[in-house]
């Protein structure tokens, strides 16, 4: 895993901004799997824009775009379908735990919401975020094929940074990072899926009820993935 970081400079007086925000990417190692989700999330489009439109969340993309559709379902609530998707969570949260491991950051009780885009041939993403609130956490995205006439780059402050999508690409960010793609202009789909995860401590923490949301993981299955995966936390 390779994290790096916008991060700002030594301020110089009391009101000059501070961040330091880390992108961290991995690269799942079963391109037969992605290969099969990807057709699995194309055969399944004109069924999830079957579903009530929920808002285009500043990505200017219309209702005829499955990303629309977000949280009104959860990409790995299909795995009885695409039993790939269980092998890609599982590893989903072990690079989590490796990030947070890396990282030096605390677990916490989360719950996660997961979608999907396609955008095609003179489509971009406009410049977004996820979430900014006092209960902002992590963001995700993974991309289901190399496409060599697209990447995402994400931007916070006066800095930026363009990360290539690749297939089986897996980046984490903190929420209120904002992230773009350029027109695409690829002659095939760009097919990703997104993710939010959320802290759960309800009832001060919680995920809104229009999102479709499902169990991510608890500090105590972090504590044994921790001990699975022979994790080192440096001091």
């Amino acid at each position: 895993m390779q994290i790096v970081r916008l991060k700002s400079q030594q301020a110089i007086t009391p009101y000059a901004p501070q961040w330091d925000a880390p992108l961290a990417f991995i690269q799942w190692d079963q391109p037969e799997k992605v290969d099969t989700i990807r057709e699995f999330l194309l055969s399944k489009e004109e069924e999830i824009l079957k579903l009530p439109f929920q808002g285009q969340g500043r990505t200017g993309l219309d209702d005829t775009a499955v990303t629309t559709r977000y949280g009104r379902y959860n990409v790995f609530d299909f795995a009885d379908e695409c039993p790939e998707l269980n092998d890609m969570l599982d590893w989903v949260r072990e690079s989590w735990a490796k990030f947070i491991t890396m990282d030096q950051t605390q677990a916490y009780n989360l719950r996660y919401t997961c979608w999907y885009n396609i955008i095609r041939k003179g489509q971009p993403i406009d410049n977004h975020r996820h979430c900014a609130g006092d209960g902002t956490y992590l963001s995700a995205n993974i991309h289901l094929d190399d496409y060599k006439d697209s990447g995402t780059i994400y931007e916070h402050m006066e800095m930026g940074m363009k990360l290539a999508n690749v297939k089986g690409g897996l980046t984490f960010f903190p929420g209120y990072v904002e992230h773009r793609v350029p027109e695409y202009t690829g002659d095939d789909p760009r097919v990703s899926m997104a993710f939010d995860l959320y802290v759960y401590q309800p009832p001060w923490q919680g995920v809104q009820d229009h999102l479709k949301h499902n169990h991510f993981i608890t500090p105590e299955e972090y504590a044994n993935m921790y001990e699975k995966l022979n994790l080192t936390r440096t001091h």
